[in-house]
């Protein structure tokens, strides 16, 4: 059986149109009966009995401005696709309802349990971009969400998402599959919205147990969560074509603190592909002055850069703002910047000199560093609009 998020990722593309994997409520699902062929087993029973394998579902249903299109029944519950129906043609609401029909199952057979488990995930995701649209960051995951049972203990929570069409491509059983061999162990994968999956690893997975380090060791739980990261991320952009970010979280307590993690994830890779556009893995402890810098007003970050100087054609120069990002990411060490850059070192220091004759600051001096920082962070943000 063709996995349902694959189904879903697969139509939207074809018809330009956003789906979703949608659990119906019991109101909702008596709408998605076909009443005819369940009048006579209905009698003297309610619906979770009646509703079984002697009754038919409709192969859609419209209801308001949505289509529902159902897949599968599971626990009293119908799983449907839905669609606009104001963003499609009749002839694409036929075709959905062909292609559907063809991978759903039959009326009489039983969900496959790989089904079942995917439609509790499929399920769980509805839940968390739902507490997301509505800024409810500090839900705790109801008690009729049957994965709540596998998220005890502290987890590390991952984001990865990808912005080419390749994402189709890659889906949630493969994903899993990868993601299993790395952490050497299993995690839960949860699709969100379109090619955006949140990966949940237990704490232990990742940066080991407090019984494992070293009484010796320096290294933060930020530093393990950073290597690991990075060799997640080259894991898979080795294997799948197209252009991934992916983020990471401190450890948290998923039943307490879910949405805001996620909410702080996407913001990270926000703030990450706005200021830093040649990065694909980031983390949140590493920015906080861009977090800082993008809450400021525009009309505000415009005077800044108006008082700071002319720094536009400063950064608008590739090879000058290279030199700049880098010489601060080594804490400003010159030896340091001369070798990451591939050059003399009296090379550095003219370019130096260059920015101090054109903006009258000396970036070696902290106080002007931390200006022509700033600057830059602002202008990065501010360019844009």
């Amino acid at each position: 059986m063709v996995e349902m998020e694959t189904l879903r990722i697969k139509l939207e593309q074809i018809v330009g149109a956003p789906l979703r994997i949608k659990q119906l409520t019991k109101q909702q699902s008596e709408i998605v009966f076909d009443q005819a062929e369940c009048h006579e087993s209905s009698k003297g029973r309610d619906m979770d009995q009646s509703h079984g394998s002697n009754c038919k579902l409709k192969a859609s249903v419209v209801v308001d401005d949505r289509i529902w299109y159902p897949l599968y029944m599971k626990g009293g519950h119908v799983y449907a696709l839905e669609a606009p129906a104001g963003e499609i043609s009749i002839e694409v609401m036929q075709l959905i309802e062909l292609l559907v029909a063809q991978v759903k199952p039959q009326d009489n057979e039983s969900l496959p349990v790989g089904v079942e488990e995917e439609s509790e995930i499929l399920r769980f995701g509805a839940w968390i971009v739902d507490q997301l649209d509505q800024e409810r960051g500090d839900s705790e995951i109801p008690d009729d969400l049957d994965l709540k049972r596998r998220l005890t203990g502290e987890m590390i929570p991952f984001l990865l998402t990808c912005e080419s069409a390749y994402a189709a491509d890659v889906s949630r059983t493969q994903l899993k599959k990868l993601l299993r061999s790395y952490f050497d162990g299993d995690v839960v994968l949860v699709p969100l919205r379109s090619y955006e999956w949140l990966v949940l690893a237990r704490k232990e997975l990742v940066v080991g147990t407090g019984e494992e380090k070293d009484d010796d060791s320096s290294e933060s739980e930020t530093d393990m969560l950073s290597a690991f990261c990075l060799g997640l991320y080259e894991l898979i952009a080795n294997e799948w074509v197209g252009t991934f970010h992916l983020a990471v979280a401190p450890s948290i307590l998923p039943v307490k603190s879910l949405p805001s993690a996620v909410s702080l994830l996407r913001k990270t890779i926000f703030l990450g592909r706005t200021f830093h556009v040649a990065e694909h893995v980031h983390f949140p402890w590493e920015l906080l002055l861009e977090q800082l810098i993008y809450g400021i007003p525009l009309d505000q970050r415009k005077l800044f850069l108006e008082q700071a100087g002319d720094c536009g054609a400063l950064f608008s120069d590739n090879e000058t703002l290279s030199t700049l990002e880098t010489f601060f990411q080594l804490d400003c060490n010159v030896s340091e910047t001369a070798k990451r850059l591939y050059i003399h070192r009296n090379t550095l220091l003219y370019r130096l000199d260059k920015i101090k004759q054109e903006t009258g600051l000396d970036v070696r001096s902290f106080g002007d560093a931390v200006l022509v920082k700033l600057a830059m962070l602002l202008y990065k943000v501010t360019k844009r609009k």
